[in-house]
């Protein structure tokens, strides 16, 4: 019997033979996953760009309407109403400050027993009242009930007088006399605690103290206010006719949309009968033309009242920031005063320049498209929504993103880089195992938890420092809103630092080890090797690991909406450093804030879809940046 031969071990399987092998289905299966995060990344950029680019058309034709419509015009003379308000608010604040600054011992005491009366009712209320509840008139409660709300209302007080803020600034015997008068208060009592009814008597009489040698600048800024009762005045009576024809003049638009929906409709109709149905609700939906000259010439013939009322604004006041005190004595009263000064030139200016604006305007220009992209990346108001005119301008979004940025990035660098060094070329193994685990643990923090850190405990404990008179002299203390851009800035600086740190570790790895070793064989110390070898040469890798940090920073979303405070406005810059305690809001915070509410497909819809746009080339930009260190640093 012949025996079977051997099995070949170099014969392909049966599978080979058809084609098919492991080493090419686990090749396959790979690439097929890198051609599928390509495939995704070219269809999040043509979604973006297909819903994004319609807005400037869109946009365009809103600021079309705002000047066919003589929004435009009126908005002329609104603005010099608007710098008049403002000056006018900025030299009340003036005013006060000064009045409260001179009085803030009274105040600190009013308001510090005030917080203790607020802080004693908040906790006892609910218990409070349902004790009143079932006491009142006609009631009709069970004694035993009443006997236990009571009990609990009494361990309700007991409890809240053990848990009463501080009073710095009241003497002890004034603050235990505070503190009896509450525990003897009836439960039906409504009448404030005598302490505080003194203490507010003692502000007052403060006040009025104080504001006896600022009468004069008092008279001033009320002459100031009354010169704009006249412009105001004209600003209401042509709001309110040219509202009625922008309204019209939408209108006709929203049926022109749907005329040209039913068309479309009708085009694509198999059945005849739905055809020329469709076409008849088109044919039923054409809008009239509005009429736009008839008002617009009315419009027209209030130039010279819109000229002679700015004239005699800017004749009235240019010389009442003579008549304004030349010093004050508080801090914030000389700043307020001071940004007052420096903004009158520019609101006489705007004044001076008013006639020729009003006389050129012409409604009839059209509105060229870069109008619509102009204004939308450097424009200063983001305003949606509203009942005058909407304006999609990032400017002051993307100031919030970048001082935010500028604080998380201030506390990161340094924190990141520092640790990275000190575990890399210092720290012993324990160390090692200790510090790197916790830096990374960082990243495993969801960023809605930090947002709630950062509004329960770190914003209200800043807030609360800020307050210390010690610390007064630092710029924008004591805080107004816990909710500002230096609480975002740190809380996206904790948030970044395990990027950095990580990053800047791998690229001191990455540096050969002869160079160290070379650099102590010529007598270096290891600090000395560490500045002067070991850094440079991972340079690019650290500056990778920057870059990095930043695009995590920029393109973070819920801590920011959270935290930041979501005020669309520049900051004032007039405060120098205190303007990183203002609250701001952010490029990725008013796309997550907005997108949910707006309307499918509306011009807003897609300003928000240029926003992405817009972070997304950012972000893009930063992370090529930051390969190509990389990149650089490998070879």
């Amino acid at each position: 019997m012949q025996a079977a031969a051997p099995p070949n071990p170099e014969a392909p399987h049966r599978f080979q033979k058809r084609g098919f092998s492991s080493e090419k289905a686990i090749k396959f299966f790979f690439a097929s996953n890198a051609g599928l995060t390509i495939v995704i990344l070219v269809l999040i950029i043509v979604f973006l760009l297909k819903e994004g680019l319609g807005f400037f058309p869109g946009y365009q034709r809103e600021l079309s309407v705002y000047r066919i419509a003589g929004l435009e015009f009126v908005d002329i003379s609104r603005k010099n109403l608007t710098a008049h308000e403002q000056l006018t608010s900025v030299l009340n604040r003036a005013y006060f400050a000064e009045i409260n600054g001179k009085s803030a011992k009274e105040l600190q005491r009013y308001q510090e027993a005030s917080a203790l009366f607020n802080a004693y009712t908040d906790q006892i209320g609910p218990t409070r009242d349902l004790v009143l509840n079932n006491t009142q008139e006609g009631s009709t409660a069970d004694s035993e009930i009443l006997t236990s709300l009571r009990a609990n209302f009494q361990k309700q007080k007991d409890k809240a007088l053990e848990a009463l803020p501080d009073t710095p600034h009241l003497s002890a015997k004034e603050r235990q006399d505070l503190i009896e008068s509450i525990r003897l208060r009836a439960v039906d009592s409504t009448e404030d605690p005598p302490l505080v009814v003194t203490l507010t008597d003692e502000y007052s009489a403060a006040q009025q103290k104080h504001s006896e040698p600022l009468r004069a600048m008092r008279a001033t800024i009320d002459t100031f206010e009354s010169a704009g009762y006249d412009l105001s005045s004209l600003v209401s009576e042509m709001t309110e006719a040219v509202t009625v024809t922008k309204e019209k003049i939408q209108s006709a638009d929203i049926l022109q949309k749907d005329r040209k929906t039913l068309l479309a409709a009708a085009e694509n109709a198999e059945d005849p009968v739905e055809r020329e149905r469709l076409k008849a609700d088109a044919l039923a939906s054409l809008a009239d033309k509005p009429d736009i000259e008839g008002p617009m010439k009315l419009l027209m013939e209030r130039k010279s009242a819109c000229v002679e009322v700015n004239t005699k604004l800017k004749e009235s006041t240019s010389g009442i920031v003579k008549e304004l005190p030349t010093s004050l004595t508080q801090p914030e009263a000389i700043r307020l005063l001071d940004v007052g000064r420096r903004a009158w030139p520019v609101f006489l200016a705007d004044l001076e320049k008013t006639p020729a604006a009003i006389n050129s305007w012409n409604h009839q220009i059209p509105v060229p498209l870069s109008a619509a992209i102009s204004s939308f990346l450097t424009g200063k108001n983001w305003v949606t929504g509203g009942e005058w005119q909407d304006f999609y301008g990032i400017l002051p979004l993307a100031v919030g993103s970048l001082m935010i940025a500028i604080v998380a990035l201030i506390i990161a660098i340094p924190t990141g880089i520092g640790a990275a060094i000190y575990v890399n070329q210092f720290a012993s193994s324990r160390e090692q195992e200790l510090i790197k685990p916790v830096i990374e643990f960082i990243q495993a923090i969801p960023s809605v938890v930090l947002g709630f850190i950062g509004i329960l405990v770190f914003g209200t404990i800043l807030r609360d420092v800020s307050q210390w008179d010690s610390l007064q002299w630092i710029p924008g203390f004591p805080i107004e809103e816990r909710l500002n851009i230096f609480t975002a800035g740190c809380l996206l600086a904790l948030m970044s630092i395990p990027t950095i740190f990580s990053l800047a570790e791998d690229a001191l790895n990455n540096v050969p080890s002869a160079y160290a070793e070379a650099s102590e064989a010529l007598g270096a110390s290891r600090v000395q090797t560490t500045f002067r070898v070991i850094i440079p040469a991972a340079f690019s890798g650290i500056l990778a690991a920057i870059l990095l940090g930043f695009g995590r920073v920029i393109g973070e979303t819920m801590v920011v909406l959270l935290v930041a405070g979501n005020r669309i406005k520049i900051p004032d810059f007039t405060a120098g450093l205190g303007a990183f305690f203002q609250p701001t809001h952010t490029l990725t915070g008013i796309i997550a804030q907005e997108l949910g509410e707006v309307p499918l497909g509306s011009v807003h819809y897609r300003a928000l879809f240029v926003v992405g746009i817009l972070l997304f080339v950012v972000v893009l930009a930063i992370n090529a940046t930051a390969h190509r260190f990389v990149s650089k640093m490998k070879h």
